[in-house]
């Protein structure tokens, strides 16, 4: 019996003021029953933002939204499921109410909030020290050449109050990962692929 298996990796930083990207790759191939008979496929995916601009994210004021919609494409040669990997900066700040007026208290704030889009699902959401890591499966095997819809149009800076914040460029990260199809039995869910991605 063959085992095909391949994974791939697209790194984005977007600094409010610049975005950098590296790229990996990696194919394992496992054919013990086939001596000298190999068919691999190949997992490639690019991650870009074409409404992105870093001109339009610099000096940004509180409550200010900026376009950015990360979309990814498979580059390679075989069916992908695809996942997205989002860190968002926390500060514990004080932020404003709609009307302006100061929060009692200061809480731990995420400094960016998006709306998903419908086709990706949120496999989990978890804390690390000072940000929000959210990760994401595109619900729908995307074809080579095809790409995803992007995970959301925009996003909006937290209304904090004045002076909250000393730093002056706010980092956010997303990782894009892609796994071969049939890596788990037909009709596995999302969550179960993502953890043998992993795995890997």
């Amino acid at each position: 019996m063959k085992m095909e298996k391949a994974a791939a990796m697209l790194l984005g930083c977007s600094v409010f003021a610049a975005s950098s990207g590296i790229t990996s790759a990696y194919l394992m191939a496992d054919s013990p029953s086939f001596a000298n008979v190999i068919t691999a496929g190949s997992v490639q995916v690019q991650l870009t933002e074409p409404a992105w601009d870093p001109e339009r994210a610099q000096g940004l004021n509180p409550g200010d939204t900026v376009l950015k919609n990360p979309v990814v494409t498979n580059t390679g040669k075989s069916d992908a499921w695809i996942f997205l990997r989002l860190t968002v900066p926390v500060k514990h700040i004080r932020t404003v109410d709609k009307e302006g007026r100061k929060k009692k208290e200061a809480a731990d704030t995420e400094l960016f909030s998006f709306a998903a889009d419908e086709s990706w699902e949120l496999i989990e959401r978890t804390g690390e020290d000072g940000a929000a890591v959210y990760v994401f499966g595109y619900k729908e095997l995307v074809s080579p050449g095809d790409s995803t819809r992007p995970l959301f149009e925009k996003v909006s800076l937290a209304d904090y109050l004045e002076g909250e914040l000393a730093e002056k460029e706010l980092h956010i990260q997303i990782r894009a990962e892609a796994i071969q199809d049939h890596v788990c039995p037909p009709g596995a869910g999302l969550t179960e692929i993502y953890s043998v991605l992993t795995q890997q």
